[in-house]
């Protein structure tokens, strides 16, 4: 049996092309309310594109990584550039439910953070809903640490990068 073709790139929420194919990929992933709340927790449901992206992709300071398998994206992943923090805070990670529990998140985080990395950054922040145990262990396994809740009552996480 071949094994599938695994890739990661990058795609923009500002080309019409990327919009679209993002929007395909996200419409159907957030079929599910709850899916939509864990992944974005001020978004309501159903899933709307534009307000999705008036929310958090209005500013130019973000870089969105997709995984694919086979050329078909089955995962999302942003960073948003903190400038005056010297800092890049990861958030919208999602795996389309039929390829969870495959190691892909670890790959889109670890590429987000050699990303990081060489943008000169040490140090990545996230929130997590605080019901998402899934990510809460994901990130703790890959060396987040728990800084507390934010202002809406989710787990804020920290990782220093050694460069």
């Amino acid at each position: 049996m071949k094994q599938p073709k695994i890739s990661i790139s990058t795609i923009t929420y500002y080309k019409k092309e990327d919009i679209r194919i993002l929007n395909a990929c996200l419409s159907n992933w957030f079929t599910d309310p709850k899916t939509l709340h864990f992944t974005s927790p001020n978004m309501t449901y159903p899933f709307n594109l534009k307000k999705w992206i008036s929310i958090s992709y209005k500013e130019k300071n973000n870089k969105t990584i997709i995984i694919k398998i086979d050329n078909w994206i089955v995962g999302h992943l942003s960073i948003k550039y903190e400038e005056d923090q010297k800092s890049a805070h990861l958030f919208h990670l999602i795996i389309d439910s039929d390829h969870l529990r495959k190691g892909l998140a670890k790959k889109l985080i670890s590429f987000a953070e050699e990303i990081i990395k060489k943008a000169n950054i040490n140090k990545i922040t996230l929130n997590v809903v605080k019901k998402n145990k899934a990510a809460l262990k994901l990130y703790d396994s890959l060396g987040y640490t728990d800084k507390g809740k934010n202002r809406f009552g989710w787990v804020k996480m920290e990782k220093l990068l050694i460069n």
